[in-house]
């Protein structure tokens, strides 16, 4: 939250814990769920990620999240995904810096001119 804060974007937070998503960002006319996962876990030269609902269990819907905000806590890097990529998924692998691999989540990577676009709900 703070980072996007610190990005201009005015935020809101869920009443209680019962909602999938952490925080709500506001931009323009549109409101966009957020989730929030992080990672220190490094295998072979991947960062494993889950995204699911601990309490659950259940992958994330499009009726109830619209991104997930991921932070590689050890590189300090964040990735702005959209719901889509994470549809059906449990877990997800991040590559390190060091890594002469593509990353397939490179577009991602500090993309927080994504929550700036107008395809969200929208109100009024």
């Amino acid at each position: 939250m703070h980072k996007a804060r610190s990005l201009g974007f005015p935020l809101a937070l869920p009443y209680g814990h019962l909602n999938r998503y952490d925080f709500i960002v506001e931009s323009g006319k549109n409101l966009w769920r957020v989730q929030v996962k992080t990672s220190t876990f490094l295998v072979r030269g991947f960062y494993r990620l889950c995204v699911y609902n601990y309490n659950s269990r259940a992958a994330y819907a499009e009726s109830e999240i619209d991104f997930v905000a991921v932070l590689i806590i050890p590189e300090d890097t964040w990735y702005i995904l959209r719901v889509r990529e994470v549809l059906e998924r449990r877990t997800l692998f991040f590559r390190h810096t060091g890594c002469a691999r593509a990353d397939p989540y490179a577009y991602y990577r500090e993309a927080w001119h994504l929550l700036r676009e107008p395809d969200g709900l929208t109100f009024g």
